[in-house]
């Protein structure tokens, strides 16, 4: 059976409350490789995240969990400061001197992961990556009891961001609902390794397969989203909403967006999430 090894990822800042129950976690994942990194990206905390990661760091073997620590000043844009940490550990990874894995995870450090985690959805579909070549998916998220995160999904007809509509959060409840209409549809035809595919969604964790996002950075500018998605699909997803697409104050999007479609443009990335639910 072929070795899995993986680089674990998050980004950190005033997340001590949650800590250790997503190391747990982290710890649990980790099992199921073969060998395995724990990267981490730190920002500048107002509470004690950063000795948490610390006494973390000293429960792991030399070289099993790295934390990377911004210095500089972390601003009032939150999309921003989590895609600059995503894109530190992405630029850590492809260093010369670092293990070439072939899979990476990020996940978020607060309470999304910090519940009872349903490892058996995870290992199943790394269970058929030691086996066979012909897998799917080349970033996998799953479903939850309540799909919760519409922000980073895109998945036609609703491929812009749901929060530069007005009434956004009516459109938040439709979106959820679709998609999960949606992940009940591919339960029901294939119940184990049924996939639906999608321009982009995270929605707290996802594992990717690092040859397919090469060449690829996450941004958190909604203008340079507007530059690659197409404007069919803006139009499509107009009519659906019945509403213009507009722009906030801020012109933030969701980092994962970009991040997913431009893989999927320039590496034939397949962006899927699996109606299983890890969380």
């Amino acid at each position: 059976m072929k070795p899995l090894n993986a680089y674990i990822c998050g980004c950190v800042r005033n997340c001590e409350q949650y800590l250790h129950r997503v190391f747990k976690n982290i710890k649990k994942i980790a099992e199921l490789f073969d060998s395995f990194r724990i990267v981490i990206a730190y920002d500048i905390s107002e509470d004690n995240t950063l000795e948490v990661l610390k006494n973390w760091v000293n429960q792991f073997k030399r070289d099993q969990m790295v934390v990377l620590i911004n210095h500089e000043y972390v601003g009032n844009i939150r999309t921003k400061n989590i895609a600059g940490g995503r894109n530190a550990i992405l630029q850590y990874m492809r260093r010369e001197d670092t293990p070439k894995f072939e899979y990476f995870i990020m996940m978020d450090m607060d309470d999304v992961c910090a519940g009872n985690m349903n490892l058996n959805a995870l290992q199943l579909f790394l269970d058929k990556e030691r086996t066979e070549e012909n897998a799917e998916w080349d970033a996998l998220t799953f479903n939850r009891p309540i799909y919760y995160d519409a922000w980073a999904l895109s998945i036609r007809p609703y491929v812009f961001s749901c929060w530069n509509f007005t009434r956004g959060g009516l459109l938040v409840e439709v979106m959820r609902r679709y998609v999960q209409d949606k992940l009940t549809e591919v339960a029901e035809n294939a119940p184990k390794y049924g996939l639906l595919k999608c321009e982009s969604a995270f929605n707290g964790f996802g594992i990717y397969r690092s040859a397919k996002f090469e060449g690829v950075l996450y941004e958190w500018n909604i203008h340079k989203n507007i530059e690659i998605i197409p404007r069919e699909w803006i139009t499509e997803n107009e009519t659906a909403v019945g509403r213009l697409v507009g722009l906030r104050e801020t012109p933030d999007d969701c980092e994962h967006r970009y991040f997913h479609m431009r893989a999927t443009q320039l590496n034939g990335a397949r962006i899927c999430i699996s109606p299983l639910c890890l969380f």
